[in-house]
């Protein structure tokens, strides 16, 4: 593969970094399971993609795991059920809608006030729909993780700690 073609593969990777010191593998079995249930309900609600996941069999969603200091890094793309081969425009399609909409979620959360308190947002445990019920869980998930990053393209969302950080 040449350096010119990995970097377009690249592009259509989504990618979830967590601080690897002291993993627990149950929050990352967790996070697995979550991410891959909202990156399926994504894509299936998704104009573009939603064909794709009407047919049998589905798209597959693929892992690959980097690991680099005290991050571990997964990097998620569809890929064809039949032969493997890489979807990038399905990944492109579904990863976008996902952090942007992850991001949405996000935005309307209650903030802590100076005191700790929650003020405005929306309110806990009331989704509009599945999609923001499975992005929820993947809220809650990636927050067990002293420090996470998820980012497509050149969207970020970063949390550390009770941090949060949008680019």
């Amino acid at each position: 593969m040449t350096t010119e073609s990995r970097s377009d593969t690249d592009a259509q990777l989504l990618e979830i970094a967590v601080d690897s010191r002291h993993l627990p593998v149950s929050s990352l079995s967790s996070l697995l399971r979550v991410v891959q249930a909202a990156l399926r309900e994504v894509a299936r609600r998704a104009d573009d993609t939603r064909n794709l996941f009407e047919q049998q069999p589905q798209p597959v969603l693929h892992l690959a795991i980097g690991h680099m200091g005290e991050e571990l890094t997964l990097h998620f793309s569809f890929a064809d059920p039949v032969d493997s081969s890489p979807l990038p425009q399905l990944s492109s399609v579904a990863f976008n809608a996902f952090v942007d909409q992850f991001a949405e979620l996000l935005k309307g959360l209650p903030q802590r006030g100076l005191w700790g308190e929650s003020i405005g947002g929306a309110q806990a445990g009331r989704y509009d729909s599945e999609v923001y019920r499975r992005l929820d869980q993947v809220r809650l998930e990636i927050r067990r993780f002293s420090k996470a990053r998820l980012s497509f393209g050149r969207q970020t969302i970063s949390f550390e700690g009770d941090r949060m950080e949008i680019n």
